[in-house]
């Protein structure tokens, strides 16, 4: 029987958005915010971070593999560069000489509203807040005051990012993780939500409504 067109008719399409430089310099920005660190600018095809750690010089964001992305690489000829492109690991170990080594693959997500439901730490930790640089920090703490597991989010034109998500050892598979998800969420308001996950975060993120926008692979060049 069809639908009678005053109806919501019930839907699983999640409309994602487009995958595009913006996007991605969205994303950056809010890493730059978290760390300290100039805003990504607009270099070459992609976008460019002046990091100036001692392990990590510059980062280099693409869209894909292709010709910026390695025209990039032939003109790097130092030890610290960083590029990342939102391709596989695969496509990144193609597109580049084996003088680059390719991390553990990560996974761009995207959430556009707030997260349904909640999730509590379980009894006897603590929820403690700060900022730092450019972002909110959530953190939970056992009744020894050790931190077990923490997370940050910079708001910045309308997208939460959300950042340097971690369990530490021993305090895995208790909750903590989904519970320090929902203390960023509480902070990230209606705005867009992006993250980049690990292989293991990503189930997680999953569960909670966040879908995978696109790999996100990074190549670094270890020997000057």
């Amino acid at each position: 029987m069809p639908w009678p067109c005053w109806v919501n008719r019930p839907s699983s399409i999640v409309h994602k958005p487009a995958l595009d430089l913006e996007l991605l310099e969205r994303w950056l920005a809010g890493w730059s915010l978290a760390r300290g660190l100039p805003l990504p600018r607009r270099d070459g095809g992609g976008l460019v971070v002046e990091v100036g750690w001692p392990e990590q010089l510059r980062r280099h964001v693409f869209l894909d593999a292709g010709p910026a992305l390695q025209a990039c690489a032939a003109r790097v000829d130092q030890a610290g560069i960083y590029l990342k492109a939102a391709v596989d690991t695969e496509a990144m170990r193609r597109a580049l000489p084996a003088s680059w080594t390719i991390e553990q693959a990560r996974y761009l997500m995207h959430r556009a509203a707030p997260m349904a439901g909640q999730a509590a730490a379980p009894a006897g930790y603590a929820l403690q807040t700060s900022t730092e640089h450019g972002a909110h920090v959530v953190r939970y703490v056992d009744a020894n005051g050790q931190t077990a597991a923490l997370g940050r989010v910079v708001l910045n034109e309308g997208t939460a990012i959300f950042d340097r998500i971690e369990t530490m050892e021993g305090y895995r598979r208790l909750g903590l993780a989904s519970a320090v998800m929902f203390a960023l969420d509480a902070l990230a308001g209606d705005a867009e939500r992006l993250l980049v996950a690990t292989e293991a975060g990503r189930a997680l993120y999953a569960s909670l409504g966040w879908q995978v926008l696109a790999p996100y692979s990074t190549a670094v060049l270890a020997g000057g």
